[in-house]
């Protein structure tokens, strides 16, 4: 008998799927500390590493929501992104920082990536059952 898997529900896949970028994201923010710590990048380029760093995480949870899904990677990764924006949008509040045009150019690239992320996911070869 098959146990019943948490991926296989979609509040479950998309929850989990938006955990793991949420730790791409929280290793990547981690490198980066570094680096501002050792001096080696200047600040203006944090900016253009935050909007590719917030990227791979919507894509890495596009990926494998999809991936576990199989089916639709389009609306899969769109809502995943979605999710990420949300935590994106409840954080600004939360830090009561101010809603700028980076914000939105960020989630709209991560809109992008998701959806790619999405289809790539559902995309994928299949080695062997994910269950």
């Amino acid at each position: 008998m098959r146990h019943a898997s948490i991926w296989k529900s979609n509040i479950g896949r998309y929850l989990f799927s938006t955990l793991e970028g949420l730790v791409c994201l929280f290793g990547g923010g981690l490198f980066c500390a570094g680096l501002l710590l050792i001096g080696t990048i200047p600040a203006i380029a944090m900016t253009y590493f935050m909007h590719v760093l917030w990227s791979v995480s919507a894509f890495c949870s596009g990926r494998r929501a999809g991936f576990h899904g199989r089916t639709h990677g389009i609306r899969t990764g769109f809502i995943c992104s979605m999710i990420l924006c949300m935590i994106l949008f409840c954080g600004c509040f939360a830090l009561q920082e101010d809603i700028t045009e980076r914000l939105f150019t960020r989630c709209l690239l991560m809109l992008v990536a998701g959806v790619i992320g999405g289809i790539v996911g559902v995309n994928t070869k299949l080695k062997k059952p994910p269950y």
